[in-house]
């Protein structure tokens, strides 16, 4: 089957038996779906849980996915609700894990070059940690909205549909996402 094909295609070709489109599927959203739901969750086993439970959604109902949208968008929805889903289990339990550990990556980890050389590396690794405390700092609905747009390349309608808030409430928070960052950023760059 070739890669080239749209994901209606997939999606089409998945409903029609096709197994492998499925897998291609999967391939192809799993960098910025399995990426969301760590930088969200902050525990990678969590993040592979929900993964897989949003593509079960989709192996049980394909008609689930409505194909007068965007299947990323549609992806990123049943991401979100799944570990909106797996936060109140844990609160449940009396844990609620916000923030990563220290052994999971954070989101400048994405996007840090690969095979850096040691003094890229070293640098690299005190950008990441910038980057890291800066983005803690943000408010966790300034966050979100940044990781959707800058880390999963969704839209601001996209985003906006997601959250189930009006787009300029996505832009607010966007624009004092980014001002914060402007802020926390400049001073610890100097």
């Amino acid at each position: 089957m070739s890669e080239e094909l749209s994901d209606p295609e997939l999606i089409a070709a998945f409903k029609g038996g096709d197994a492998e489109a499925l897998g291609l599927l999967m391939e192809r959203h799993k960098a910025a779906v399995y990426g969301y739901l760590l930088r969200l969750t902050g525990r990678a086993d969590a993040a592979d849980d929900l993964f897989q439970e949003v593509f079960l959604k989709l192996v049980k109902n394909p008609s689930a996915y409505g194909e007068r949208e965007k299947l990323k968008a549609w992806l990123f929805t049943v991401a979100r609700n799944a570990a909106m889903d797996y936060f109140r289990r844990e609160s449940s339990r009396g844990e609620v894990p916000l923030e990563g550990d220290g052994l999971t990556p954070g989101p400048a980890d994405f996007t840090a070059s690969p095979e850096p050389g040691p003094e890229a590396a070293a640098v690299n690794k005190a950008l990441a940690e910038k980057l890291d405390a800066a983005l803690a700092l943000l408010s966790p609905d300034q966050r979100e909205v940044f990781f959707l747009r800058h880390y999963s390349e969704l839209s601001f309608k996209e985003i906006a549909e997601l959250l189930a808030v009006p787009i300029g409430t996505v832009l607010a928070r966007m624009s004092r996402a980014a001002a914060q960052l402007r802020k926390n950023l400049g001073k610890d760059l100097q």
